[in-house]
């Protein structure tokens, strides 16, 4: 029996207002990495909250996994993960707090495993650093390290290079190039240099 596809978009489609920004978009896909390309204000952001569940599309479906992210959305939620292009914890969280955050709303054991995460994207020496303290790039390393640590099957990225430094994007295009055998790496961006680092299928908008 083949196993469903990791991610199914069926139909789908968005507008803001008269605007249209996709329309009847079908994709699948397995394991891999995508590269969700094209130009600002195409709805790249908007397509990756309807994936992660945080927005409703108009029309169309989505399944994660073979579940159903509107009829079976826990057992969907389940096997996805999301992260943002913008720091999402508290000002007064340490980083460890946050990921201890992450771990309990979704209610694995995933952090303490995160050391290596930790490790390659240089956060070693922040984890009890608070938020309010970070630089952009550290606190966009932290939603990274959330994103990755577990075993989601599908990773949902928003810019996953906006803000961090050349050592963590090559360390970052290897982990991805290395995972894209076992789980679906989806990322929105601009960077081309990612692109060909973990030759990334392009799935167009615009």
């Amino acid at each position: 029996m083949t196993p469903a596809p990791l991610l199914a978009i069926d139909g789908l489609s968005m507008r803001f207002g008269a605007q249209p920004l996709f329309d009847g978009l079908d994709f699948s896909s397995g394991p891999g990495a995508v590269a969700l390309v094209g130009p600002n204000g195409t709805g790249k952001s908007t397509l990756l909250t309807l994936l992660a569940g945080i927005a409703t599309p108009q029309a169309g479906s989505i399944r994660i996994a073979g579940h159903a992210l509107a009829g079976a959305q826990h057992q969907a939620k389940a096997r996805l993960a999301y992260v943002p292009d913008e720091s999402v914890a508290y000002e007064f969280m340490t980083g460890a707090e946050f990921l201890g955050m992450v771990d309990a709303l979704r209610g694995t054991r995933d952090a303490p495993r995160a050391a290596p995460l930790l490790a390659g994207l240089g956060l070693a020496a922040h984890v009890d650093k608070r938020f309010g303290a970070m630089s952009l790039g550290t606190r966009k390393k932290f939603m990274l390290a959330a994103g990755l640590m577990g075993d989601a099957a599908v990773v949902l990225m928003d810019e996953p290079t906006n803000g961090i430094d050349a050592a963590a994007k090559a360390w970052l295009a290897d982990l991805i190039r290395q995972q894209a055998a076992s789980r679906l790496l989806l990322f929105s961006t601009h960077d081309q240099g990612l692109i060909d680092a973990t030759d990334a299928r392009l799935l167009r908008l615009g």
